[in-house]
Order: C-alpha cells, then sequence, then structure tokens
C-alpha cells in the first residue's frame, strides 16, 4: 500500500545545532519500511538535519516524490559523518567509514543469526520499542542497544477530522495485511463469536493481499463462520490515501486487532490518535505505546511457533491471543460505548503529546548529536 505523509516541524529548528547523517534506506516504494523511512527523514530535514541518501539495492524501482527527499538524493554521501541504515539488518550497509548505527525492528522473540551479526557490525543499534530491545539482547546483539521509537502523522490522523460512516451499526474496524501474522482467523471467529445477526453490529476489514497464492475469499470460507453470523465487509486492495484512512478510522466505533507479533504497529497508533477505542494483542512492539490506560490489551495465551512464510521467522515464536479474552473485550465496548469513547478520547491525547513523527526526530536528532559529541 503506498501512504502519503505529511510531516509537522516543530518550533525550535532554527536553534538546533548543525547535523550532518547519511541515511541508508529504501524510499518511493509502497512498503513499510519505505514509508516510515521516508516519514523519519522528511522529519529530519523539518528539524534542519542535512541528509545524504545511501539507497539499499532493491529489486523495485522507487520513485522519489518529496523536494526534501529528492534534495537528500542529490548529495554524495559522506564518510566524515554518522549513518544511520534504517533497514532490515541483512540489508545494513557495513562498509561506511563513519560511525554506523543500525535501525530495525522484527516481529518475533529472536533474530535470525545474520541479523545479530549485521547489528554487531554496526557502532550501536536502535529499534522501536523496549521490548524489541529486550529480544535484541537475548539473540546475542552485544552493541549499544537504544529504544527509538517510531511516530504517526498527526495531520491525517486525529480525532476531529471529517469522518464518513459505512452503516449505523456499531463498526468494528481493523487495517491489516492478510497473513498469518495478523491473525485474521482470530478476529472472525471472535467476532462471530461475540455476536448474531440480532446485534446491531458491523466488522469492516480494510484488507491488503500481495501473496498471488493466497485466495482470502477461501480462506474466510473456510472458517464456516455460522450463517447467523453479523454483516462483515471487506475493503479488498483498494488504495487508500493517508487523509481518506483517517476518515476511514474515524467512521468506526473501535479499531481491533489480535496480532501475533508487530515490530511496531502503526495502524494500532494511527487508530489511536484518531480517537478510537483499540483492542489489540498485549505483546511485541505495540506495547511500547499500547496499554490497559489508553486501549484494550486482550491477552496472550502463550508463545506458539512464527508459522508463517517468512524465512527471518524460522525458529522463532510470536503470540497466541486469547480469544475467550478478544470475545469478552468485544462484547464489553459494544455494550460500554460511552466508556470506550473515553478510554479513546485518552488514547488520541496520548498520542498526540508523545507519538509523532516530530516527536521521533526529535529522539533521532538528540541521540546523533550524543554520538557524534562522544
Amino acid at each position: 500500500m503506498s501512504r502519503t505523509s505529511i510531516v509537522p516541524t516543530l518550533s525550535d529548528h532554527c536553534s538546533t545545532p548543525h547535523l550532518s547523517v547519511v541515511w541508508q534506506s529504501r524510499w518511493g516504494i509502497p512498503i513499510g519500511y519505505a514509508v516510515s523511512s521516508e516519514a523519519l527523514a522528511l522529519a529530519l530535514a523539518a528539524r534542519g538535519v542535512e541528509l545524504s541518501y545511501r539507497p539499499t539495492p532493491w529489486h523495485m524501482p522507487g520513485t522519489i516524490r518529496y523536494p526534501a527527499l529528492l534534495a537528500a538524493a542529490a548529495r554524495a554521501p559522506r564518510d566524515d559523518v554518522p549513518q544511520v541504515s534504517y533497514d532490515q539488518a541483512d540489508l545494513f550497509y557495513t562498509r561506511h567509514a563513519g560511525y554506523k548505527i543500525g535501525y530495525t525492528m522484527l516481529e518475533v522473540d529472536g533474530l535470525p543469526r545474520e541479523w545479530v551479526a549485521a547489528c554487531n557490525a554496526m557502532d550501536e543499534v536502535w529499534t522501536p520499542s523496549r521490548w524489541g530491545a529486550t529480544v535484541f539482547a537475548n539473540a546475542g546483539v552485544t552493541r549499544p542497544i537504544y529504544v527509538m521509537p517510531l511516530g504517526y502523522d498527526p495531520v491525517c490522523f486525529r480525532p476531529d477530522g471529517p469522518a464518513r460512516r459505512i452503516a449505523e451499526r456499531f463498526t468494528f474496524l481493523s487495517v491489516f495485511e492478510w497473513g498469518e501474522r495478523k491473525a485474521p482467523d482470530i478476529l472472525l471467529r471472535a467476532y462471530a463469536a461475540s455476536f448474531t445477526r440480532r446485534d446491531d453490529v458491523a466488522l469492516l476489514l480494510r484488507v491488503n493481499n500481495f501473496d498471488a497464492e493466497v485466495d482470502v475469499a477461501r480462506q474466510i470460507a473456510a472458517l464456516r463462520l455460522p450463517a447467523d453470523a453479523p454483516p462483515i465487509a471487506l475493503l479488498y486492495n483498494r488504495y487508500i490515501s493517508d487523509e481518506s484512512l483517517g476518515a476511514l478510522y474515524r467512521s468506526a466505533d473501535c479499531f481491533v486487532l489480535p496480532t501475533r507479533g508487530e515490530g511496531w504497529g502503526l495502524p494500532i497508533l494511527e487508530a489511536m490518535a484518531c480517537g478510537l477505542p483499540v483492542i489489540a494483542t498485549d505483546w511485541s512492539g505495540q506495547t511500547e505505546f499500547f496499554h490497559g490506560g489508553v486501549g484494550y490489551p486482550v491477552r496472550v495465551r502463550r508463545l506458539v511457533a512464527a508459522d508463517a512464510k517468512c524465512p527471518y521467522y524460522l525458529g522463532w515464536r510470536w503470540a497466541e491471543p486469547d480469544i475467550e479474552h478478544l470475545i469478552a473485550l468485544m462484547r464489553h465496548v459494544y455494550e460500554h460505548p460511552n466508556e470506550a469513547r473515553v478510554v479513546g478520547a485518552r488514547a488520541a491525547q496520548e498520542a498526540a503529546t508523545r507519538w509523532t513523527w516530530a516527536h521521533a526526530a526529535e529522539r533521532i536528532h538528540r541521540r546523533l548529536m550524543d554520538a557524534t559529541d562522544g
């Protein structure tokens, strides 16, 4: 999915010390690393950081659209400034002559050996959550590890923007790329067990699927959901701009994602920022910003083998959400909408004060200044 980002600026840009950085990553392609990389780079450029771009070799050509990123791409990378490699760890550029920082994440409870070796070839390593930092350390990363949270765009994702409901029913919304990690089977089974057609409720799934071997309709049919299950609507492989996605969040009453593992969990944060009560799994990267004070965490029954096509997951585990607890939380939010709205409002306030891309860039800038001073 291609995503646009409008990154806010901070008021003290002119007072920040000058800093030059090589940014190694992927830009201009519709994948998660590229989208978040562009948002971080734009927020750093807005703070006055001079970026040069070292593109990660990739089979898909990228099209850079933003003037600040085009300017960075036109600058030759310098060997005498720090480099941030924001990408999969096995794609880190380790031959940079200056100070090297690896910035990455994974959604399971361990790291492939190649990732550990790449991280240990850097001078320091960043990952978005404390949960992730623990995973990295336990996996054998011996370089200094810093927690460097990501962010979201508060221009598009806020409580007071436009909204357009698809139904008058109480609407649960989920946004994800179809696959085992996002646990669509658990979500659909929980929804069908929580409600019947007699309940004034609907589930809207905004789903992307780029795997030609996966037939989403067939997988849903294989679940054999009850005949009296309430309505399920599917927005499938539809491009949606960030502005429209924000409106989609605000058009729902509750966001739900019983994910098995996240490196960061951007849709969870975006839904919170739009003022939605959120039901999501209490494990992995989203625990950096998602907790019982701002949402409805789903208990984890146990960790299970991460059974998916991704080779990076082989031999590692992720969460098995407690479906009975998920059912109870969905019923609770449906039956207590006023309480849920208060929780959503609290989530939006916390997101806006702590977790925007501008906050992420401020933390990165501060750490880079400390690293170069040292």
